[in-house]
């Protein structure tokens, strides 16, 4: 015969890994909620024409573009890299060294390529 501990003991283990596993189901579910809530949304961005906003930076293309180069926000490896400074409106032509240097200092930061 089985004795009535084992029963006990057998019963309080089913229990237990009966709310263990409602518990890690809940935490899963509301988990996979809080995931999927955004996916699929759509986000607006505002996007922004920089050289429209900038006089400065709409000359210095200007220039570039007179001298048969094409400026872009895409990076490119190019020695003329228009670098705008911290608190400054005017748009300067660096060469690519001392774009990044500048940039990476925090000097500044790099408005347009033009190859």
């Amino acid at each position: 015969m089985i004795s009535t501990s084992y029963v006990v003991s057998a019963a309080r283990l089913v229990r237990i890994a009966a709310l263990t596993f409602a518990v890690a189901l809940l935490v899963g579910f509301v988990a996979l909620q809080s995931f999927a809530s955004n996916y699929g949304a759509t986000h607006q961005s505002l996007v922004m024409r920089t050289a429209d906003a900038n006089p400065a930076l709409t000359a210095a293309i200007a220039s570039q573009q007179s001298a048969g180069r094409v400026c872009g926000e895409k990076p490119a490896l190019t020695d003329t890299i228009l670098f705008q400074r911290l608190g400054e409106s005017k748009v300067r032509v660096l060469s690519f060294d001392e774009a990044i240097a500048a940039s990476s200092a925090r000097e500044g930061w790099i408005r347009s390529y033009c190859v």
